[in-house]
């Protein structure tokens, strides 16, 4: 039971930190298209 919590927790941890760099992508790209659009 250890090993499998152990093993979710990493799982669960790799979600976590790809859905933070899928958010922070999002982010970035909202943010350039909200600088192309006030300049144009």
């Amino acid at each position: 039971m250890v090993c499998w919590s152990s093993v979710v927790t990493a799982v669960s941890q790799a979600e976590i930190y790809i859905a933070l760099i899928v958010a922070l992508h999002g982010a970035v790209l909202a943010m350039r298209l909200c600088v192309s659009l006030y300049r144009s």
